[in-house]
């Protein structure tokens, strides 16, 4: 997968998609999915670095859990072979429930 089909993929949901941190236009809605990289690994073949294996942290809020939007996003990955160990959270501060999953992706950097 590239980062580009990961995009596509966050975007199908129908709901906000943030690179970063959700933004303050969209941090009420009732789903929201962040993402960001936090690991890089160079690709090498024949010496040279040729790619980057890049991985995101994918977060989803919701109001509750087992989110049918949630659901719909690991059948989505299951759909293309991926599948995702995904681990919740409750933070009661917020009252909201928190998924997050690691998601390898290719890109050129």
């Amino acid at each position: 997968m590239t980062k580009p089909e990961l995009i596509e993929l966050l975007e199908s949901l129908n709901i906000p998609v943030n690179e970063g941190t959700p933004s303050d236009n969209n941090i009420e809605e009732p789903e929201i999915v962040y993402f960001w990289d936090y690991n890089w690994d160079d690709l090498i073949a024949s010496g040279e670095n040729y790619n980057t294996n890049v991985t995101y942290q994918i977060s989803f809020l919701a109001e509750k859990p087992r989110s049918s939007k949630l659901i719909e996003l690991k059948h989505k990955l299951n759909d293309i072979g991926i599948h995702p160990s995904i681990q919740h959270e409750y933070d009661p501060e917020t009252r909201r429930w928190h998924s997050y999953f690691p998601i390898e992706v290719l890109e050129n950097i």
